[in-house]
Parts: C-alpha cells; structure tokens; sequence
C-alpha cells in the first residue's frame, strides 16, 4: 500500500515538473518594443530565432536587467547589433 502511495507521488511530481514552462518559453519575445535601447545601456544581447519555441525573430537587449524586444529588420537595431558584435571582438 504504502508502495502504490508513493508511485502515485512521484507520477505527480513527474507530470508538474514536465508541464512547468522552461525559462526558454519565459525569455520569447511576443512583440516588439516601441523604443530602442541606446548603446551605452546595452549590457548584453542574444538573437531569437523563429524555431518553434519563439513564434518571431528578434534581438533581445539586456537592458539594466530587462529584456528589451527589437525588431531585427529595423535599420538602428543591425546597427546597434553590429557595433555590440565589433565591441565582443575587442574584448
């Protein structure tokens, strides 16, 4: 009995563990922001991809601890991607 009690436990367990969103599906962009971050503020960036996970491509800027969505067809953001890219290469 006490057998069958903890088999059912941990099923459950399993089942909420698997269901739970992984941080990649917390971290997709739904949209893109208004504004675009300047330079000087842009901790870190990362491409996402439009790969099943992300329903669109953007370019995702760490902004003081926030995501910020941009749009990467936009002029000023592959600008901006392209001077962070250049500033990696010099570090």
């Amino acid at each position: 009995m006490k057998l069958l009690v903890v088999l059912i436990c941990l099923s459950i367990f399993t089942m909420l563990v698997s269901a739970a969103p992984t941080p990649k599906w917390k971290n997709c962009c739904r949209r893109y922001s208004k504004t675009i971050p300047r330079f000087n503020r842009i901790e870190e960036y990362t491409m996402q991809e439009n790969d099943g996970r992300c329903k669109i491509k953007a370019v995702l800027f760490k902004v003081k601890g926030t995501n910020v969505c941009s749009d990467p067809n936009n002029e000023q953001v592959q600008k901006l991607v392209e001077m962070l890219s250049q500033k990696e290469q010099r570090e």
